[in-house]
């Protein structure tokens, strides 16, 4: 037909009612093959966005971990300058110490720090961070050392009032958040706010180094003395750095 059409034209006339008749024909013979291929690149397409969409949420996790790790050093530079303010404050010879290890439980608190007698640490040596008293040294080895916290429930600091003079003795309570003061009269001029420093007897504690802020004052009827309540000025749940304060050994 198509030669015979080529050569006198017979069929010229009768082309577009063929085109009529074979194009829907041509549409379903072609269409299995066109859903294949617009199945193909769906296909590829979807891969491609899910493949895109891991690595972004790959992306987002570095960038989440590079930021707090930025963040955590931004902190920590904030109390390393803290502490090299409050060492600059302390007149008697420092050793500086980071934080290493954790020992605690219901009411016992202690730290593992990483200076021994190697580095002039010593039994009894007083540790500060840079707000406050933590604790004393308890056992020194050659280059660590544990550390009593002054909120362990058998920890006891010498203290006196700033504003006042008062003196008296801050008992730990096994909680990291509160200390008491013990044998307050009632009658004694004491508030909430007032700041508490050691007051340097029983050579336990150089003098006048801040230890607690009194958090409540309660009379109760009955009770020989007040129930106060001490907030500790030492970060001691999350200082990592500490200065160990070293006396004359006249002095210890």
């Amino acid at each position: 037909m198509i030669v015979v059409d080529a050569r006198s034209g017979f069929f010229m006339p009768l082309r577009p009612y063929l085109s009529f008749l074979v194009t829907p024909i041509q549409i379903v013979v072609n269409a299995p093959q066109q859903a294949i291929s617009w199945g193909l690149e769906h296909l590829a397409s979807r891969e491609y966005l899910v493949a895109e969409n891991q690595r972004l949420n790959q992306d987002v996790l570095v960038l989440r971990s590079r930021l707090q790790k930025l963040d955590s050093l931004r902190a920590e530079n904030v109390r390393l300058r803290e502490l090299l303010d409050a060492s600059q404050q302390v007149e008697d010879k420092i050793i500086m110490a980071e934080v290493i290890g954790f020992d605690q439980n219901a009411y016992s608190h202690k730290i593992m720090i990483d200076k021994g007698f190697s580095s002039g640490a010593y039994v009894g040596q007083s540790v500060l961070d840079a707000t406050g008293v933590m604790g004393q040294i308890i056992e020194a080895g050659a280059y660590n050392s544990r550390v009593l916290l002054i909120a362990d429930a058998s920890h006891f600091v010498p203290v006196q009032l700033s504003r006042t003079g008062l003196r008296s003795i801050l008992r730990g309570t096994g909680d990291l958040k509160r200390l008491a003061l013990m044998n307050v009269p009632h009658s004694a001029d004491i508030k909430k706010g007032d700041v508490l420093t050691t007051s340097g007897l029983d050579d336990r504690f150089p003098s006048d180094y801040p230890v607690g802020v009194v958090r409540s004052v309660a009379h109760i009827s009955g009770k020989p003395y007040a129930d106060v309540e001490v907030v500790p000025l030492a970060q001691l749940e999350r200082s990592r750095h500490v200065m160990l304060i070293d006396v004359p050994e006249s002095q210890r």
